[in-house]
């Protein structure tokens, strides 16, 4: 787990968005997306950022393309830091497609990742394929995160489908549920074609569902963090944000940028 050093302004003030959580987290999870880097570039980034990650998703199929020792050795040095690492759900669905499954957990467990993410955003995956597959993977000592939607704006699915594959979901094992958000942010999962959210889907979601710590909301674009950040507060989970934006998604969560700060301020002021 990374070290919780004394930081540039502590004592000095606190934050003004009060009750962010500290690792290990239950909720107000940061899910980093990694669409590939090397071993230098992953050790500065949690040097300077590990306290403020949760899961880290070796994204799409990039995990096929790593020289092994490289992966095993990156594997190593994030999970050092107290990290989840996953695997992001591209390669199971060529698995799966492939007749592969569950050789493929086994190379997962074998490489020392936590996380199976059991998805359908490109290829077809019947429900019972699917909550086989959570299943298995728990039977086999992995942890599972499901993703609920699709990468294409004309399959996109509708809340209603999201809270019954949310129950089926964790009935069957999940450990989280991914909400599709995919890399854009764009015209997918609760966002409309121009990244904001659909509140009429949204409010449809939380509604039907019951513990939302289970949820991890893709939302790879500031001002979707930011919204979720408003209405649900610090500890929302979020994901899909890249190792770039790892900072300014912890400086919402702590009210010190954009309209956390003028809420925090405002509420102080009284106004």
């Amino acid at each position: 787990m990374s070290e919780l050093k004394k930081r540039g302004m502590d004592g000095i003030y606190p934050s003004p968005l009060e009750g962010r959580t500290e690792q290990p987290r239950i909720s107000g999870l940061t899910m980093v997306i990694d669409m590939g880097s090397g071993l230098s570039e992953t050790a500065d980034l949690l040097d300077y950022a590990g306290r403020y990650m949760d899961i880290f998703k070796i994204s799409s199929g990039t995990a096929a393309l790593y020289p092994e020792d490289i992966l095993r050795k990156k594997v190593a040095m994030i999970r050092g830091y107290g990290i989840e690492v996953e695997a992001g759900g591209s390669h199971y669905e060529v698995a799966n497609w492939k007749g592969v499954r569950t050789e493929y957990y086994k190379r997962l467990i074998d490489l020392g990742i936590d996380v199976v993410e059991i998805a359908d955003g490109h290829l077809p995956l019947s429900d019972k394929d699917r909550l086989d597959s959570i299943r298995e993977a728990k039977a086999l000592g992995l942890k599972v995160a499901t993703e609920i939607g699709k990468k294409e704006p004309a399959k996109n699915i509708k809340a209603q489908t999201i809270v019954q594959q949310f129950d089926e979901n964790v009935g069957a094992g999940s450990d989280y549920i991914i909400i599709e958000g995919k890399a854009s942010g764009m015209d997918v999962g609760i966002f409309d074609e121009k990244g904001n959210i659909n509140e009429d889907e949204l409010r449809e979601i939380t509604e039907g569902i019951t513990d939302l710590d289970k949820i991890i909301w893709e939302a790879p674009l500031r001002m979707q963090e930011q919204a979720l950040i408003l209405r649900f507060g610090p500890n929302v989970n979020l994901g899909n944000i890249f190792p770039a934006e790892v900072y300014p998604l912890e400086l919402m969560r702590n009210g010190l940028m954009l309209m956390p700060l003028i809420n925090a301020y405002n509420k102080e002021q009284g106004e």
